[in-house]
C-alpha cells in the first residue's frame, strides 16, 4: 500500500503508529486513508511533531515505551489540543511466554504501568473486540469496539494459483507458536501421506538455511520443531507491505489454528477474514473469534479436536467443487467487513 501524499495545512486527524505491519496498516493507515477519500485531511507517521498536532483527533498506536509516554502525557496538557484516541488491538497484560519477544518487552519494567497510564488519560479508547473492551473498561470506560476491516479491492483480487497442485497456505511470525501446535502434529500425519500435489506454503519466515556443524541458526523453524516434510513446503519471506503480501498469497485451503489462551480470547478472527475476502475455504480451530467468525460447513471448517485437522484436509484436498463453492460463500460474507463499507465506526470516534 503506497503512502499518499498529505495534503498541505494542519490536519483533522493524525495516527502515531507503533508499526507499519499487519496493525499499524489495519487500525491506522487503512481507516485513514479511506477518510482522505471522503475530503477528510489525514496523515501518520511513527514520530509526532508536537508543534503540528491535528485539529480533530490524534490516535496513539499502542504506546508504552518511556519516550512516547512523556509526549503522549505533554500533548494531553497542551491547551487546544485534538481529542486523544489511544488504540490497542491484542490483549498485551496477557502475552505468552511462547511468543518470546513481545512476552519480554511487555514483561520489562514500567511497560505495562505506562500502558494502563496512557489507556486512562486518553479521551477514548479503540479496540478490535468485545473480550478487549472488557479488558479496557477498567482503566477507561470510554471504549469503543472497531472491529478489523479489511479494503474492499480484496473481493475483487483473482489470487495467483500454482497450476496443478493444491496448496495448504499459512501465512505469520514466531509470535504464532503456540498457536501452530494446534494443528501441527495432524499436519505433519496428513503431509507424510498426502498426494504428490499437495504442498505447505508458510509466508512470514525465510527458508531456514540448512543445518551446518558449529553454526548456530537464529531460530528453529516451527516445521522443523514438529518434524513438517521439508519437501513438501515452499517458504516465502515478508513482502515489503501487507498489500504485497495479501497480493501473494495463493492458498487454496488456509489454516488458522488458534490455541485457547486469555491472550487469543481478544483477538480478532483476522486470518479467516483474509481468507474469506480472497475467497479461500479456511479450517480454523472451534474456539473464540474464529469459531465466531467461521460457518462450519459453509464458508469454512473448524477443527473441534486434534483430528479434525487431518480430516477436514482430506475432505478439502480431494473436493475442489466444495472448496470453490466455500470460498465463494466466504467472500460474500467478508463483502460486510470492508473498510469502505465500515468507515463510520471510525469516522464516529475521530471526528464525531
Amino acid at each position: 500500500m503506497t503512502e499518499p501524499t498529505a495534503p498541505p495545512g494542519r490536519l483533522d486527524v493524525y495516527g502515531w503508529l507503533a508499526d507499519r505491519d499487519g496493525c499499524g496498516t489495519i487500525r491506522i493507515i487503512t481507516p485513514l486513508t479511506t477518510l482522505r477519500t471522503q475530503g477528510h485531511t489525514a496523515g501518520w507517521s511513527e514520530r509526532i511533531d508536537t508543534n503540528q498536532l491535528p485539529t480533530r483527533a490524534l490516535i496513539g498506536q499502542r504506546i508504552c515505551k518511556d519516550g512516547p509516554t512523556q509526549g503522549w502525557h505533554d500533548i494531553a496538557k497542551t491547551f487546544g489540543r485534538p481529542k486523544l484516541i489511544y488504540e490497542v488491538d491484542d490483549n498485551l497484560w496477557d502475552v505468552d511466554y511462547r511468543s518470546a519477544k513481545a512476552h519480554e518487552f511487555f514483561n520489562e519494567p514500567g511497560v505495562v504501568d505506562n500502558l494502563n497510564k496512557n489507556i486512562r488519560i486518553a479521551d477514548a479508547v479503540t479496540v478490535t473486540t468485545d473480550p478487549l473492551a472488557d479488558l479496557i473498561r477498567p482503566h477507561n470506560p470510554n471504549v469503543h469496539v472497531i472491529p478489523n476491516y479489511l479494503p474492499d479491492w480484496l473481493l475483487h483480487h483473482q489470487r495467483p494459483r500454482q497450476e496443478g497442485k493444491v496448496v495448504i497456505g499459512w501465512g505469520g511470525s514466531q509470535t504464532h507458536d503456540m498457536d501452530l501446535a494446534e494443528a501441527a502434529p495432524q499436519l505433519r500425519r496428513y503431509l507424510n501421506r498426502a498426494p504428490a500435489h499437495v504442498e505447505l506454503h508458510v509466508m512470514g519466515e525465510p527458508k531456514p538455511p540448512p543445518r551446518r556443524r558449529g553454526v548456530i541458526r537464529p531460530h528453529t523453524p516451527w516445521t522443523e520443531r514438529h518434524m513438517i516434510p521439508e519437501d513438501r513446503v515452499r517458504w516465502t519471506s515478508w513482502n515489503k507491505s501487507v498489500a504485497d503480501y495479501w497480493r501473494a498469497i495463493d492458498y487454496d485451503i488456509m489454516l488458522a489454528p488458534l490455541r485457547p489462551h486469555p491472550f487469543n480470547r481478544s483477538k480478532s478472527p483476522l486470518r479467516p477474514l483474509e481468507a474469506a475476502m480472497l475467497g479461500i475455504p479456511v479450517i480454523a480451530t472451534d474456539y473464540g473469534p474464529y469459531a465466531e467468525f467461521v460457518d462450519h460447513g459453509v464458508t469454512g471448517l473448524l477443527a473441534k479436536n486434534d483430528h479434525d485437522w487431518g480430516r477436514h484436509l482430506r475432505a478439502l484436498v480431494e473436493d475442489d467443487a466444495m472448496r470453490t463453492e466455500m470460498g465463494a460463500n466466504a467472500r460474500a460474507k467478508a463483502a460486510a467487513w470492508t473498510i469502505e463499507a465500515n468507515v463510520g465506526d471510525w469516522q464516529k470516534v475521530l471526528l464525531g
